[in-house]
């Protein structure tokens, strides 16, 4: 027994002397510990970022690739990730796409590009510097130089929803329309999308958008029929979609959202361009002939210039000018409005566009377009 004790005393022994070591030196103890797990904790934070760090430069890597793949070329001339403790963000400098499939290509002097190492599932993309962006495709020359004070986008995926949005302030620059040189310059701007996954309520995906545009100038040689200078234009609209979407033209997803039988849902439209404001929202189809169906809810201000704009562009006659002036004229009085603007109910019917209890035009049915390519 005696020297089963002496052995246990032997083991005991370290651990006691541990012991009275802690009990008199508690306070330093209690200082130890946390500064032990907190640098446990950093160690750990600062593998995590570095890990992410790297999934995010091969993801560049594979993005690449991907777009070789399809015949496009994505480069840039230099790649720097920074950002620790707080982001992981990417700097992109001159940043190059050509895609000729689409018929665009894009040169960006900066992106930048910023994680946030607990929330994966945001991403914020900043455009800095001179931006050049240029389409030829379906008969049309679109190119564009801009800068901006602000152009940030941001993307979220989270619950089954994928949003995307993007906020401008003071963007400036020069562009091209076909023949036409042109300048530009947009006061700010807020635009979103939002795709929802199907789910037992809405067995079809939906698509809602918004846009908020404030004080967009343009100057250039351009006819603009209502002057170069829009004061705002706010739109906010929802769509259910097909369950799988045909990326191989746009014919192609309007002749699969046709076949989905669903209305575009208009919460909001208006505009107010060169002393004539429009507001409208409502639902609207489209029937077997391409043509409008539903109703809305128009408001309209200046409607003497509304009438002007559409005789000029052949969407009414001069019949129906006349006959729709003075019932205009009559609801502008009585409406209480100080701006003398009227709401009246616009109806599509059967090609048949009525303003109030007025048909005041008949569209032509269009010509339904042939896609080979898209089998629904």
């Amino acid at each position: 027994m005696s020297v089963l004790r002496n052995i246990s005393d032997r083991i005991a022994s370290p651990f006691q002397r541990i012991g009275r070591a802690i009990t008199s030196h508690w306070r330093l103890t209690l200082v130890l510990v946390p500064i032990a797990v907190l640098a446990l904790a950093l160690a750990g934070y600062g593998w995590w970022w570095r890990f992410l760090a790297d999934k995010v430069r091969e993801s560049a890597g594979q993005l690449q690739t991907a777009q070789t793949a399809l015949g496009r070329n994505l480069e840039w001339n230099s790649f720097e990730i920074t950002g620790f403790p707080y982001l992981v963000d990417v700097t992109l400098s001159k940043a190059r796409l050509m895609a000729p499939d689409l018929g665009t290509a894009w040169d960006g002097e900066k992106v930048n590009v910023r994680i946030r190492p607990f929330s994966l599932n945001r991403v914020a993309v900043s455009l800095e510097g001179n931006q050049h962006v240029f389409y030829v495709a379906d008969g049309r020359w679109i190119e564009a130089d801009a800068q901006a004070d602000k152009a940030l986008f941001r993307a979220v995926n989270k619950d089954g929803v994928q949003q995307i949005a993007a906020d401008i302030e003071r963007l400036t620059g020069k562009g091209k329309l076909d023949a036409s040189d042109f300048n530009f310059i947009l006061e700010n701007a807020s635009l979103g999308a939002s795709l929802s996954a199907a789910d037992e309520a809405s067995p079809l995906p939906r698509l809602d958008i918004f846009a908020h545009v404030s004080n967009l100038g343009l100057q250039g040689n351009i006819d603009f029929a209502l002057g170069p200078a829009i004061e705002k234009f706010d739109i906010d609209a929802g769509i259910n979609v097909p369950s799988q979407l045909p990326i191989n033209s746009v014919d192609a997803l309007w002749a699969a959202w046709r076949k989905t039988n669903t209305p575009i849902e208009i919460r909001q439209f208006s505009f107010e361009w060169g002393g004539v404001s429009v507001a409208a929202s409502g639902t609207i189809t489209i029937d077997a002939m391409q043509r409008p169906e539903g109703h809305l809810k128009l408001t309209l201000g200046n409607h003497s210039r509304i009438l002007d704009l559409l005789e000029s562009g052949g969407w009414i006659t001069k019949e129906t000018h006349a006959t729709a002036k003075p019932v205009l004229d009559v609801l502008a009085f009585v409406s209480g409005d100080p701006r003398r603007r009227i709401t009246v109910p616009l109806r599509f019917e059967k090609g048949d566009v009525y303003l109030g209890p007025a048909r005041i035009m008949t569209m032509q049915a269009v010509k339904q377009p042939v896609n080979p390519e898209f089998v629904p």
